[in-house]
Formats: structure tokens, C-alpha cells, sequence
């Protein structure tokens, strides 16, 4: 059965055939991977072995594994994922790394997650940074996103840690945040067709407009509103999209200090701004002469 299903995706051109088809077929059988190569000389209940195959031949059309199996592991928890919200990806585990250790200096900081989809960045954040006991909210546009991430929220027993609202962007906010998380779309039209891969995805999740921008900018526009003096603001970007990003936010935080992260493929990923407080900078650099 694993030989088929592989042979079938490699022919339709999916990117880890082998890898798919033992997800689906564990996902089946209710097993981890070390069962499955413990129990490959044992026969398929016929009704197991008819959802395998239904499972392969939906991925074989373009659906994502996960939204087949309904869950995707992310920093090392497993998430409910639907064709309602991203998929999470590994990437993104770095943007929640930052996250834990900024706020390992920081432990009473509030944090809000823009565009937080499943949920993954602020639960995973709530869940591993041990010190961290200030204020975390997750918002998403999408009410069936928020739903999903109110499900993973009860999975992690999070509930009484983390707050998860329906909005636009950071408008549900008016007090001071310490720290902004945003993984927003910023993909183009252009770039979303020529992925097959993203075909079942949300389109509001991806599309960032006409430059893949739009809501970027909107979010950076913003910050100046509700960002502390000490504040900082960590966004994953599509590597093309950084310099335009670096200088948004040098036009409306001016006095913040900005940089850039490279992911593990060495691309230009992360602008991390932070805003510093003038008037203790410049007592600071005052002993220097730098500024």
C-alpha cells in the first residue's frame, strides 16, 4: 500500500510522496511511524485500506496533508488546522524563538499575535515561555480562524492564559502593547497562482495584495498608536518584501531600531523594530557621543 501511494504521488508531482502517504496511512490506523514500520508485513482491514486510498486520492488533487489529517505540529504541539486557517509552518517556529527570549527579560510584557490564525504563534509562545505571566491576546479578521484557535486554545488548556478576538488588526486595542507578533499575508496574486501547493488555503490568510503589502503597511501605520516607548514589533515576510518593510517602519517609528533575521535558508525573513525611548537614549548615548 505504501509503495503504491508513493508511486502515485510521485507521479502527480507531490514534493515528499513517501512522506505523505505513511502520514495518511498512520493517520489511518491510529499509529505513530514506529508501529508502522514494526507492523508493514500485516495486512489492511478492507475499510481502512478504502479511506488510505480516498485520503491519497484527495491529496493526489491538491489538498494538503493536513487539512487531511485535520492537525499540523508546531513547536513541538499538535494544532487543529482546517481549510479555514494557514497551515503552520516550520519557519515560523523561529519568529516564537525571538518571541521567548525578548520576553525572558520581559515576564510581565503584554503580547498580541496579528493574524493569528490557528493560534499557533501565541499558544506555543503561552505554552513555552515558563517565566512569561503578562497579558497575551491572539487576533484574526476570520471568525472561523478565531473558532479553530479557541479549539486549540482548550486542547492546551490555555484558556485562562490567553485571550483570542475577532478583528482587524490591531483596531481591537487601545491599551499599550510590550511586544507585536504578525505573520500576515503578503503573498501577490501572481505568486499564489504559480503555488499549486496554496490552492486549498485561505485566500484572506495569503493575499496581500496587489504587492503583497497592503496589509503590512496597514499594520506598521499603526504601531506608533499602541506600541510601548520600550516596545518591539517582529513580522515574517516574503524575502522580497523586507527592504520595503524596513523602510515603513523607519517612516513611522523613526527613533526605532530595526533589523533583520535571516531564516535557516539564510533569506531575509524577519524585520524585528524596536522602538526605543528617546529620552533615555539620549541620556544613555549622552556619555558616548553616540547616537
Amino acid at each position: 500500500m505504501l509503495r503504491s501511494a508513493t508511486a502515485r504521488l510521485l507521479a502527480s508531482r507531490t514534493y515528499t510522496p513517501r512522506l505523505d502517504a505513511e502520514v495518511l496511512l498512520r493517520n489511518v490506523l491510529g499509529i505513530d511511524r514506529t508501529e508502522l514500520f514494526a507492523r508493514l508485513q500485516e495486512p489492511v482491514d478492507p475499510i481502512k485500506r478504502s479511506e488510505f486510498e480516498r485520503l491519497v486520492d484527495r491529496r493526489i488533487e491538491g489538498c494538503p496533508v493536513a487539512y487531511l489529517t485535520g492537525e499540523r505540529e508546531f513547536m513541538g504541539l499538535p494544532f487543529i488546522v482546517s481549510p479555514a486557517v494557514l497551515i503552520p509552518r516550520p519557519g515560523t517556529e523561529q519568529l516564537v524563538e525571538w518571541a521567548g527570549r525578548w520576553l525572558t527579560w520581559r515576564p510581565d510584557a503584554m503580547v498580541v499575535d496579528v493574524g493569528t490564525g490557528s493560534g499557533a504563534i501565541i499558544l506555543s509562545l503561552a505554552q513555552s515561555a515558563k517565566s512569561w505571566t503578562g497579558r497575551a491576546i491572539g487576533i484574526d479578521i476570520s471568525e472561523a480562524a478565531v473558532e479553530i484557535a479557541k479549539t486549540n486554545r482548550s486542547r492546551l488548556n490555555l484558556q485562562d492564559r490567553v485571550e483570542l478576538i475577532v478583528g482587524d488588526l490591531l483596531k481591537p486595542v487601545i491599551e499599550p502593547i510590550d511586544l507585536i507578533l504578525a505573520n500576515l499575508p503578503y503573498l501577490t496574486p501572481g505568486q499564489i497562482m504559480e503555488n499549486p501547493e496554496l490552492a486549498a488555503e485561505p485566500r484572506i490568510a495569503l493575499d496581500g495584495g496587489d504587492d503583497g503589502m497592503t496589509q503590512v503597511r496597514r499594520l506598521i501605520a499603526d504601531i506608533p498608536r499602541v506600541l510601548r516607548t520600550t516596545g518591539a514589533l517582529v513580522l515574517e515576510l516574503d524575502p522580497g518584501h523586507v527592504t520595503e518593510a524596513v523602510r515603513e517602519a523607519t517612516t513611522h517609528l523613526p527613533e526605532a531600531r530595526i533589523h533583520v533575521e535571516h531564516d535557516l535558508e539564510n533569506r531575509e525573513r524577519f524585520v524585528i523594530v524596536e522602538r526605543i525611548n528617546k529620552l533615555r537614549s539620549e541620556k544613555v548615548d549622552g556619555n558616548t557621543g553616540e547616537r
